[in-house]
Formats: C-alpha cells, structure tokens, sequence
C-alpha cells in the first residue's frame, strides 16, 4: 500500500524545498513539483488555498493583505503542467539554478494550448534559441500561444516563424534536464575534460544502462541533458519510480555510483 505523501518526510521536504523558495538548490524539477501537488491535492482533499498556504505559495508580504487567502496562481502554473506531454517536460527548471533550461512559467503558458505536438514544438524551439541572438522569451511565447488560440487552423510552426522569425525545432526524443550537485558536477567534468571527448559522457552512461539506449548525454552549466526515444525513456521513467526517486535524484545517484565504481 502507496503511503500518504505527507507521511512521506523526505519526500514531501523536497516539495516544500522546490515550490516558493527562490533558491538554487531545489531537488525536484518542476513537472515532479507538478506531479505530487495534484497527489497533495488528491489525498488530502483540500483547497487550493489550503494546498498554497501549506506549501507556502503566494505568500502576501503585506500587512493589510494578511487576513486575505494565499493567491493561488503559483500553484495554479504548476497544475497546468500536467497538461504537457513528458517528452519535454523534464526540461522546465527553475532560473535561478541555471539559465540552459526553459523556465516553468513558459510551460504553464505553452500548456494553455490543447495539442501536446504543439507544446513539443514551442519548448523544443525555445531551448534551441537559447545563447542565440534571437532567445525566445515568455512574452514571446504568450504570443505564439495568443495566435495559435485565434487562429487555431494555422500550423504552429508558421506561427513561430511569423512571430520569431526563425526555423521551429522538430525532433522526435524525449529530452531530460537534470540538475547536478555541485560536488559531482566537478569530477564528471574533470572526466570529460580528461577523455577530451564530447561522447565519453553518454559512453559512461551507456555502461551503466545496458538495456536502455541513450542518444546524447551532454553538461551546461549545472545540468545533464539526455536524449532519448521514446521507448527507453518510458524504462528510464519506470526504474526511478520502481525506486521511488526523483528523476534528479536518480541521475545524481547513477552519477555517483559511476564515480565511485570508477
């Protein structure tokens, strides 16, 4: 039998130390914050007042506003996530970790749209214009997501190309963007640099996995990104719940093992 996930202290201190805290150090990515707020909500059967004040969402900072239930549109972009497909939706983080993954406001904008392709084709595209002169920004995005509403018959990829003017990303991996603790961080990178080889990552990686497939396997910053089809993403997804692990915390503990193992 599934334990409550407030019963769950580990578990439930990583929601609260990924949700309104502003900090870097968050151990879950947005989409598990997605996923276990609508588990909160299902088994506790409170508002979303009730699930914001309790996970600190919304905080009024005002004096004459304290008497006023939380605002709930924190909570709210989180929720609307569920929406999205999981083939780019481990790539939503939180900006003040890093700057290579797309912000969650972006997702809960994109998830407004009903066709998940679509959403595959923002995000894709918006990560592919990061570093660029062209980097496709949340204003942005509520445009694309503002004409495709008023024209729904309109291709995404026309819109994108009208608002941006640049080419739409389209690939068919599944793409996932992890945070790395600073300690592994360092001596992943020190075996890259020493291998001097962009493929020595997905190669280590491959050994550890020798049933799952792995595409790519690349570090921006303070984040891994693997790519991967379909299929071995779905084994990806049920080894970590078979541990009942966060998808960060399975790559930071596959990287460790790795490590450690030589």
């Amino acid at each position: 039998m599934t334990s409550r996930l407030l019963d769950d202290f580990e578990l439930y201190s990583d929601l609260l130390a990924s949700v309104g805290t502003g900090t870097a150090d968050r151990p879950l990515t947005p989409i598990e914050c997605s996923d276990l707020i609508i588990r909160l909500e299902k088994e506790t059967g409170e508002s979303k007042s009730q699930i914001s004040k309790r996970l600190g969402l919304g905080r009024k900072k005002k004096i004459h506003t304290l008497d006023k239930p939380p605002d709930t549109t924190q909570l709210v972009n989180f929720e609307k996530l569920q929406n999205l497909s999981r083939k780019n939706s481990y790539m939503l983080g939180f900006r003040d970790r890093d700057s290579t993954t797309i912000p969650f406001t972006i997702g809960s904008i994109v998830a407004d749209l009903p066709n998940k392709e679509d959403h595959n084709i923002i995000l894709k595209t918006v990560l592919g214009s990061f570093g660029t002169k062209k980097e496709i920004n949340k204003d942005d995005v509520k445009e694309i997501v503002s004409r495709k509403k008023k024209s729904p018959e309109t291709p995404i990829e026309e819109i994108i190309e009208s608002v941006m003017k640049v080419k739409p990303v389209i690939d068919h991996y599944y793409l996932i963007g992890i945070s790395i603790s600073d300690s592994l961080l360092d001596k992943v990178e020190k075996i890259v640099n020493k291998q001097e080889s962009k493929k020595i990552l997905k190669t280590i990686l491959q050994n550890k996995f020798k049933d799952i497939e792995i595409s790519s396997a690349s570090i921006k910053e303070k984040t891994l990104f693997i790519s991967l089809e379909e299929a071995n993403f779905e084994k990806i997804e049920l080894k970590r719940k078979q541990l009942k692990m966060s998808m960060t915390n399975f790559f930071n503990n596959i990287l460790m093992e790795i490590l450690q193992n030589g």
